[in-house]
């Protein structure tokens, strides 16, 4: 049997680690998944683009891909995930002729079936081929360019062209997959600077031109559209980047030597990625059982550059172009350890090391061959020999396998929580606004201070065909009585989502959509569920006029300590014992503040009892607390729950407005309780 039929069952076990349970596991769908899912939608709807602002920037080539599985499988997790997979085999596929071309010597097609068996059994690379983040394309296109690049240099002379041109084509295909790819082209630098001395500057120069032209060609569109949309071109790198002073905290140095040690460590078994998104929490991404044999693998590597550049530079003899493969993987690999190095954020990060997923399992693969060779020079082949080597090396990768099966199918899933990776949370509500009755109307609340891409995309993906069932608000006075004014005459049950534990957990922080319901509408309970809550409300009456926030006209003119300055409030002038009393107030800053004051709102009885009260943070629109405020005036409004045995007759509210660590009250022309007007508590 010739060694190239052994990569059958090597890719039938990396499709089955990559298929089986994956309706069901990972569980839910992950917002950044549904967010490529959402993007793909745009495409099934005729809206085609070639960039995406979701998530802080989406290129195109995964959205068109998931596009068709979705139009193939429908609304499914599974839609979005089964790419991914397939992506995954093909890599696995791939790195076989990879290494046998790179290793032409009757050893190569070893390598190859060692690197495709260690890619199939990784733990690593089996979360992203389970998981639809278009990252899972970067270790496939990159190894086909490296592929039909080497193909190009080393092949007959009839079909160089055409492989350099290929290599070209999924170098850019790489660009338009994920962030990280925009490395590539340093390799092929890095290799023609340090492989190739060989070659005359003249030609090296005329190469490099040919196949820059192809590769700018295939990547014009992507770079026509940076042109106009430069900011694009940026995406999520500044928030991320090693360079931000909020990260290097003024050690830049510091901070990429203690970064660059915690993202090695993955590779010797010292730490792991702790995002139980896309890993065992501080997993290793290697295998304990293959990490010998990568160190070994890596030296073995180092060794054979050093020392054939060595005698070549000093004379001793020609240079080696055996060397060349593995000059190609080294650049390869410690090129694309830069978009971890660069972002410390979440470091040792894998999806950002995805890139060196190959050229990893290549020197692994190396490693193990340098021991066989080893054994064969000193000692006699013999057929013993040589089944000793091969039951150590299967039984490494075997155990491997048990290792990757045992993390990823037994115990991720029982020790790891998917409520908060996976939004399951979101799943099942959307499984709620799904089999809901058609008069039902669910409306979400949106932090102001996100955009419009920040909504929730898991909802928007799997609810894409009931899209009319639910409305977002980004939270502010114009929006929640725009969207209530469209949903609430119209339905006869509304809900609203209360996150408890989401990104926008502090949406209505300013409780202005609780404000307008108390008014317009029935309160009719409330539901309790995993990261949120549903608040039933029914309209109050439908001849009732628009929804609006009420007029706040009531001049006061309050100076509290130079401070700030309450100019205008509006007290509801009845209430009912047992229900919300309904207070608005403007404020103005005077000058700058150094604590985020907070108001105190108090319902007095005539007798001077403290009936009620309610503290809250003043916030402005964007949510900042009094110490960011910018000059302009701020309006608050407040709901003061009245108690159910609460005597009827006339009551004062008053305001008082404090520091939030010393309690220290500030003070008001002589008063710390400013009266703002009076209410009647009636039946």
């Amino acid at each position: 049997m010739r060694p190239s039929h052994l990569l059958i069952p090597i890719l039938l076990l990396a499709t089955w680690l990559r298929l089986a349970y994956l309706p069901t596991l990972p569980p839910g769908l992950n917002f950044d998944e549904a967010g490529n899912g959402v993007a793909a939608l745009d495409l099934l709807h005729d809206q085609l683009r070639i960039w995406w602002t979701i998530g802080g920037g989406k290129e195109p080539l995964w959205p068109y891909l998931i596009a068709l599985s979705t139009s193939l499988f429908g609304l499914s997790p599974l839609a979005l995930r089964l790419p991914a997979a397939f992506t995954g085999v093909l890599t696995v596929a791939v790195s076989y002729p990879f290494m046998r071309a790179m290793f032409p010597t009757r050893y190569g097609h070893w390598l190859g079936l060692l690197t495709a068996l260690g890619l199939a059994t990784s733990q690593w690379h089996l979360h992203f081929s389970r998981l639809g983040f278009r990252a899972i394309l970067l270790p496939l296109l990159a190894t086909l360019t490296f592929y039909f690049f080497w193909k190009n240099l080393t092949g007959p002379n009839r079909n160089r062209h055409a492989m350099l041109i290929l290599s070209a084509l999924c170098m850019a295909l790489a660009m338009y997959s994920y962030l990280a790819a925009r490395l590539l082209p340093l390799v092929l630098v890095l290799f023609f600077v340090i492989a190739t001395p060989h070659l005359t500057f003249a030609l090296r120069i005329r190469y490099g031109l040919v196949y820059l032209f192809w590769f700018l060609l295939f990547l014009s569109p992507l770079l026509i559209h940076f042109y106009y949309f430069p900011a694009h071109a940026l995406a999520r790198t500044g928030a991320v980047s090693i360079f931000s002073p909020a990260w290097n905290q003024g050690d830049l140095f510091g901070t990429a030597w203690q970064t660059l040690q915690t993202t090695l460590s993955t590779y010797v078994a010292s730490g792991g990625d702790p995002n139980p998104l896309v890993n065992l929490p501080s997993q290793p991404a290697i295998s304990v059982f293959l990490i010998p044999f990568l160190l070994l693998g890596f030296v073995t590597v180092l060794f054979q550059v050093v020392v054939d550049f060595w005698l070549y530079i000093t004379g001793q003899e020609g240079l080696d172009e055996l060397y060349a493969p593995y000059i190609l993987l080294l650049c390869w690999w410690t090129v694309l350890l830069l978009p971890a190095i660069l972002a410390p954020e979440g470091a040792p990060h894998h999806l950002r090391l995805i890139g060196t997923l190959v050229p990893t399992y290549g020197f692994i693969a190396i490693g193990f061959m340098t021991v066989v060779m080893g054994s064969i020079e000193i000692l006699p082949a013999t057929i013993w020999k040589l089944a000793c080597l091969a039951i150590l090396i299967l039984l490494c990768y075997l155990l491997t396998l048990g290792q990757t099966y045992q993390n990823y199918f037994i115990r991720w899933p029982n020790q790891v929580d998917f409520t908060m990776p996976y939004d399951l949370y979101a799943v099942n509500l959307a499984e709620q606004i799904r089999t809901a009755p058609p008069e039902a109307h669910y409306v979400i609340p949106m932090d102001i201070r996100a955009s419009e891409e920040a909504r929730h995309y898991t909802l928007d993906y799997l609810l894409a065909e009931q899209s009319a069932r639910y409305s977002y608000i980004p939270v502010d006075e114009r929006n929640a009585e725009q969207v209530l004014n469209q949903t609430l005459p119209n339905h006869q049950d509304l809900y609203i989502v209360r996150w408890t534990a989401d990104k926008h957990q502090a949406a209505d922080e300013k409780e202005i959509v609780t404000f307008l319901l108390e008014n317009y509408a029935l309160y009719q309970g409330e539901e309790t569920f995993p990261v949120y809550r549903l608040e039933h409300y029914q309209p109050a009456d439908s001849a009732l006029p628009a929804v609006s926030l009420p007029p706040i006209d009531q001049h006061v003119g309050a100076n509290f300590d130079n401070l700030l300055r309450l100019d205008a409030v509006h007290v509801e002038p009845t209430a009912q014992s047992g229900d919300w009393l309904s207070v608005a107030i403007t404020l103005a800053p005077l000058a700058p503040m150094e604590a985020d004051y907070k108001a105190s709102l108090r319902l007095i009885s005539a007798d001077g009892e403290r009936v009620a009260q309610k503290d809250r943070h003043l916030r402005h629109n964007f949510h900042q607390g009094t110490s960011l405020w910018p000059p302009e005036t701020v309006n608050e409004y407040y709901l003061l729950p009245i108690p159910p045995d609460t005597p009827l007759g006339s009551y004062t509210v008053s305001l008082v407005i404090y520091h939030p660590d010393t309690q220290a009250p500030l003070v008001a022309d002589g008063l710390v309780e400013v009266p703002l007007g009076q209410t009647e508590i009636r039946e």
